[in-house]
């Protein structure tokens, strides 16, 4: 079960990769963020092709194509594959159509010499300089596929006659031959592969741009060091660290300290991690997960009449299904259970903390607001406690957004509302209806 809605990877998580030029790479970018491998050999392949780009990144730091220029090549190669752009590949007939109509001529020796050059300036400057064993054997086989079908083409002799004006019709006749002869199934092989690759690019290149470290999976250690949360502006970098027997991660803190902005960065670097990418941390060991939910912005469920705390019991529900079949859980709970009254809160979080012991390969991380929970919990070895480090100044906190050992007792709830000038509003309100009533 992967269940991470509140990192919105539709949004935020493509924003970090997204550096496709055409609709459909950007689609299939998408679709890759979205699709976390079941196993951890396929994760690794995955880190294993973006390292290859790395590794070739001399040669394709500048990978780049005009988008214009690929929509038309693009409708012209699938029209003739699909059958919808006839093309004339008797020598004899080519030459006299072309002899008779100018305009038929100049349009039909343009599309070819477009989809040259584009195909051209792809080979000579990207594929024909790639180390291909810095790739894993599976992805060389989709190098070869986009290889092999430029290397039909002539590129470098059709190149040069165009160059010198010189592409004649018997070239062009060829041309039309060649691509007679490729099938609709080898045309969809090539685009797909294709996209693949600049997909693998563009990720390559957020991973640069973004200096995200590769994860390592090791059981039972769960370590970020310096992690944060890259869409945020000059952030704060925090390191944690839970060991074998330490399965629980208890946060605390008081409003505006940032607990859901570290938990939501927590929860990125363990997605991130599953699906083959870097995270951003300097260092990040963690075990490979089965099941992966992050609930940060948990909300009603009007369709099926749930309240927020039906919801959570839900989640949660779901969660620890999920964690009794495999137990290789990683699931995020942002202020647990506050769709309820504090008495029940208190009784039932103590109730799912000691219960989470039971999955000792798992890793559920908590926050709380809660502040109760210290005096009424018993200290539990597999309890790791931090929080959020805020202090007052002249009455006002200071939040440094550090994470730090050990346990906040800190309120600033009455502040916020005295500083807000809620208590004046409140006051001036009732002065002034006594007096309209007197």
């Amino acid at each position: 079960m992967v269940r991470v809605d509140d990192l919105r990877v539709s949004t935020d998580v493509l924003s970090l990769f997204n550096f496709t030029h055409n609709a459909e790479a950007e689609r299939t970018l998408l679709a890759f963020l979205q699709k976390v491998p079941s196993l951890v050999e396929a994760v690794v392949e995955r880190q294993q092709v973006i390292k290859g780009f790395l590794a070739n990144w001399d040669v394709l730091a500048n990978f780049s194509y005009q988008k214009i220029q690929f929509m038309e090549v693009h409708a012209f190669l699938n029209g003739v594959s699909d059958g919808r752009i006839p093309l004339e590949t008797n020598q004899l007939k080519a030459s006299l159509k072309l002899l008779l109509s100018e305009e038929e001529r100049y349009a039909m020796r343009a599309k070819y010499v477009q989809t040259l050059l584009f195909l051209h300036r792809l080979w000579q400057h990207y594929f024909v300089g790639l180390s291909m064993k810095e790739f894993p054997v599976s992805f060389q086989q989709q190098l070869l596929v986009l290889l092999r079908f430029m290397e039909r083409f002539s590129l470098e002799a059709n190149a040069t006659a165009i160059q010198e004006d010189n592409f004649t019709a018997a070239r062009m006749v060829q041309f039309a031959r060649v691509l007679q002869a490729i099938s609709f199934a080898e045309m969809k092989a090539f685009w797909e592969a294709f996209y693949d690759f600049e997909v693998y690019w563009s990720l390559a290149k957020g991973v640069r741009k973004h200096e995200l470290v590769f994860p390592n999976f090791q059981k039972g250690t769960f370590q970020l060091q310096e992690f944060y949360h890259p869409l945020i502006q000059n952030p704060i970098k925090n390191t944690l660290e839970l060991q074998a027997g330490e399965n629980v991660f208890l946060l605390t803190g008081p409003n505006m300290s940032g607990k859901s902005t570290l938990l939501k960065a927590v929860g990125l670097c363990v997605y991130l991690a599953h699906i083959g990418l870097g995270v951003p941390a300097v260092a990040c060991t963690m075990p490979f997960f089965k099941t992966i939910v992050v609930t940060i912005n948990l909300s009603d469920n009007l369709q099926d009449g749930y309240s927020h705390f039906m919801a959570e019991i839900q989640n949660l529900k779901a969660v620890l299904l999920a964690t009794r079949d495999t137990d290789q859980t990683f699931a995020i709970f942002d202020e647990l259970f506050r769709g309820t009254n504090v008495d029940d809160a208190l009784a039932i979080s103590q109730a799912t903390i000691s219960g989470l012991q039971a999955f000792p390969q798992s890793f559920f991380f908590i926050s709380t607001h809660l502040l109760q929970l210290k005096q009424q919990r018993e200290a539990q070895a597999f309890v790791k406690e931090y929080y959020i480090d805020c202090t007052l100044s002249e009455g006002m906190p200071t939040f440094s957004y550090k994470l730090q050992l050990g346990w906040s007792e800190l309120k600033i709830g009455k502040l916020l509302f005295e500083k807000e000038g809620l208590n004046e509003l409140l006051r001036t309100r009732q002065n002034e209806l006594r007096r309209h009533i007197s």
